[in-house]
Formats: C-alpha cells, structure tokens, sequence
C-alpha cells in the first residue's frame, strides 16, 4: 500500500512539490551525526515545537509538532507520521497517512559536496481530497517547513564555524516563554468569558 501511495503521488498533479536546497561549509558526518539525533530539531530548525524521538528508525513512528505559521497564530500543529525511508549521511523520508483521504510524504535530503561542504534539502508533497480541501493552508505550511529547514542548516554551518563541531552542548537552546505566554493569555481569556456568561446568567 506504502509503495502504491508513493507511485501515485510521483504521478499526481495535485501539487508541485515544495522544495528547496542550501549549501553549508559543515562536514557530511558532522551534519547527519546531528540531524539524526531528531529531538534536537527544534533547537536548530525554528518550524519544530517539539519531536518525541530521539533518533531516525526506518518503519517506526515518528510524532513531533510544528510551530505556527505565523507567531500570532495561537497553534501548535501535531503529526505523526511513519519513517519510510532512513538511509545515514542521504536522505530521511516519512509518510503522513493519519488523516483520512490525506497522502503527504516529506523529505529531508542532504549530499556531501566534498572539501568539508554539504547540501542540504527539503521535499514535500501531498495529495487526496482532505488536502485538496485546505490545499492553500497546506501549501503555505510546507513552504513554512522548507524555509525555516534551510535557515536552520544554515545555523547549524554558523554554530560549527564558531564551536567546530554539532552537539547538544553548543546548539542553541528552544524558547518556549512566548508558548506559555500565548498558553496564559487564552487560559485567561477563556475564565474571563466563563465568568462573563456565568453573570450574565445570574442577570436572567
């Protein structure tokens, strides 16, 4: 079914693939010694709220959640996916089959260019009615997760021009303030409506 889906989305015309590459002066090892310790994402790759594993396994699920779009935008985009492809210092592939009538796979690729240089790359394309039903948000949001992937790497080529080297101890650390911010505002607007509608009862 997996390899059926693949094949029809090669040859669907309901998107073009949103894709895009970067070229970085970060070793081939170096950059997938990092980019396969996947709960780090966030903290280099700004499109990442957050990623529940710790590393890449070809077949496993893969659960993570994106941040908005937009920081205003008061959501956090779960997802959870099946890793389909794993293939050290080449590419990363996962399948989104969770929502009904939604086919998506993304892409990670990266290749060495030699002489301590490295691309790096996303891919992504989807297909079926639930996303021809919200096509333009969905667009916008892979457009989102290529850019901020390719800001990222090329973070991660900054960071390794100053420590010479990727690890957890020298990649920036996630800022989560403006999530509890946000978290706070709505929680508080939420009572401040509830008690509203409590006294505007009470008036009855």
């Amino acid at each position: 079914m997996t390899q059926n889906n693949a094949e029809t989305l090669d040859q669907s015309n309901d998107m073009r693939p949103v894709t895009g590459t970067v070229d970085i002066d970060v070793p081939i090892d170096v950059l997938w010694a990092c980019f396969a310790n996947s709960n780090l994402w966030p903290r280099w790759n700004e499109c990442m709220f957050w990623v529940l594993n710790r590393d890449l396994v070809l077949g496993q699920r893969l659960i993570w959640a994106f941040e908005p779009m937009k920081w205003w935008y008061l959501y956090k985009l779960p997802g959870v996916a099946t890793l389909v492809e794993v293939e050290p210092r080449r590419k990363v592939t996962w399948e989104i089959t969770a929502l009904p009538d939604f086919y998506a796979r993304h892409k990670y690729f990266m290749e060495d260019l030699g002489h301590g240089r490295s691309r790096f790359g996303s891919w992504e394309k989807a297909m079926g009615p639930t996303f021809h039903a919200l096509q333009s948000f969905w667009v916008a949001h892979f457009v989102f997760v290529k850019d901020e992937s390719l800001k990222g790497a090329q973070l991660l080529e900054e960071v390794y021009r100053r420590a010479g080297n990727l690890d957890e101890s020298n990649l920036p650390h996630k800022n989560y303030l403006p999530t509890i911010i946000a978290a706070v505002i709505v929680m508080n607007s939420v009572l401040n409506i509830r008690n509203l509608l409590r006294r505007l009862k009470h008036r009855r």
